[in-house]
């Protein structure tokens, strides 16, 4: 029984530790409404913005070196 007992301890804590990590990594419910409306319209507002170098208006110049970094 002793036995038992000894493997038991770390298993509960392996599990009440794993639960209070689940618990403690969940992402932030925002405060209000509001608040949330406004993370989602800012989310929109990135979306709807082109990717760098997708703007064809500015292409670069083949004639021109590029400098790579």
């Amino acid at each position: 029984m002793s036995a038992l007992a000894w493997w038991l301890i770390p298993l509960v804590a392996t599990i009440v530790a794993v639960a209070f990590v689940a618990l403690r990594s969940r992402p932030a419910k925002p405060s209000t409404p509001d608040d949330g409306m406004d993370r989602m319209r800012r989310m929109q507002q990135a979306m709807e913005r082109p990717l760098p170098g997708s703007d064809p208006d500015h292409a670069p110049d083949p004639d021109r070196p590029q400098d790579h970094v």
